[in-house]
């Protein structure tokens, strides 16, 4: 038995999911405020989670709102473990002998994306049918179009990995022929321990069989790294181009079409944040957390120059140039309010607004303001309630 418990806990699944906990506390913390979120916890007053229970795509919640969540979860999850694979690759040196090493990463390093999902399912079919009053069918709708844009997601990532799998395959192969090293012989029955402290005696491999790890320790560490290092280019190329995907749907976000689920926003926001903590944490290593800092500090100082400027620009305001500004008093404020400048300034925006109108496609349904006093959105959802 006690055999037994040191091969599970010495398992790849496991030493990895302890490692984790030991080494990147800090993108743990994007897990725990989606976990905390979908557990009602984290911004429950604003519902939050019901952003994720009931995501809404071109006013409907429905499979296809689910599928474009789930392709956004599979983004956070990948971009988790080609993070954390660039991070601790050096800790399993073993699997740089295994074909197609990042995706047995992946496989062995689902445990905690596995246990995310069946809580984040359980928790959204109990919100579903008890507070939307959703029957089965529909519930099981966005369940089933979460799986589906997940499992698409994760499909065509695997694809371009055995493809850059075999373009690696492909240019190391002269160099594992040319140097005796890589072709002697290991000794099986050994667990692999480097100087990082990582044992481990077993990973899942082909096939979903638990497999021995094999002793690395007569093979050229310069070939290990190698290998590594071209899926860390991998990893590092499928990062950006997602970026530069999103990056060019943000341009057309006027279009009803490109308006995703919150939910979707906010899973794809953590997956850049942790792509980008995952860079700094490798390649400025224990300088990191002063690199962040100190980007936080860079950036603040672009906002108060206004260099970054996110603020929603009145039209036929100068914000460039403040002295040019009219003076904000009574006295400026009660010159240019004469019944002229209304009618002009009237007929001016009139005229504007004709023209957007005239580029409408189709007619626009009846829009109805409410007005509400004091109090902020606990005062609106009230009235809203009321009404």
């Amino acid at each position: 038995m006690k055999k037994t418990f040191r091969n599970i806990y010495h398992s790849f699944p496991v030493q990895l999911f302890v490692l984790h906990f030991r080494k990147v506390q800090v993108l743990l913390l994007f897990w725990y405020l989606l976990g905390s979120t979908i557990n009602s916890g984290f911004m429950k007053t604003y519902g939050a989670d019901g952003l994720f229970f009931s995501p809404e795509y071109l006013g409907n919640v429905n499979a296809w709102s689910g599928v474009i969540v789930g392709v956004a979860l599979g983004v956070f999850i990948m971009s988790w473990n080609i993070t954390t694979f660039i991070l601790h690759s050096k800790r399993f040196r073993f699997l740089a002998t295994t074909t197609q090493p990042f995706v047995k990463y992946c496989l062995n390093n689902a445990l905690l994306p596995l246990l995310f999902i069946f809580f984040y399912f359980y928790k959204l079919y109990v919100f579903d049918t008890s507070k939307e009053l959703m029957n089965t069918g529909e519930v099981l709708a966005v369940m089933g179009g979460i799986l589906g844009g997940f499992i698409l997601l994760l499909a065509v990532s695997f694809i371009y990995f055995f493809g850059a799998e075999r373009t690696i395959q492909r240019t190391i192969t002269p160099i594992i022929e040319m140097d005796q090293h890589f072709n002697q012989s290991y000794m099986p029955g050994h667990f692999t321990e480097d100087r990082f402290g990582l044992k481990v005696s077993s990973y899942l491999g082909k096939g979903f069989r638990f497999r021995q790890t094999r002793n690395v320790a007569h093979y050229n560490r310069e070939f290990l790294d190698l290998v590594f290092t071209r899926h860390h280019f991998s990893g590092i190329i499928s990062i950006a181009l997602a970026f530069v995907f999103l990056i060019v749907v943000g341009f057309f976000m006027d279009s009803p079409v490109f308006q995703v689920p919150a939910a979707a926003s906010i899973l794809i926001f953590f997956a850049a944040m942790t792509a980008v903590i995952g860079a700094l944490s490798y390649f400025l290593q224990s300088w990191s957390l002063v690199a962040f800092i100190g980007l936080l500090l860079f950036v603040d100082v672009l906002f108060k120059h206004e260099i970054i400027d996110p603020r929603n620009k009145a039209y036929g305001l100068n914000y460039e140039k403040r002295e040019l500004r009219p003076a904000y008093d009574k006295g400026s404020l009660q010159a240019i309010a004469s019944p002229a400048n209304i009618e002009a300034d009237k007929a001016h925006m009139l005229t504007i607004l004709n023209k957007w109108k005239a580029r409408q496609k189709e007619e626009k349904p009846v829009m109805i303001f409410i007005n509400v006093s004091g109090g902020g959105l606990r005062s609106a959802a009230f009235v809203m309630n009321t009404l």
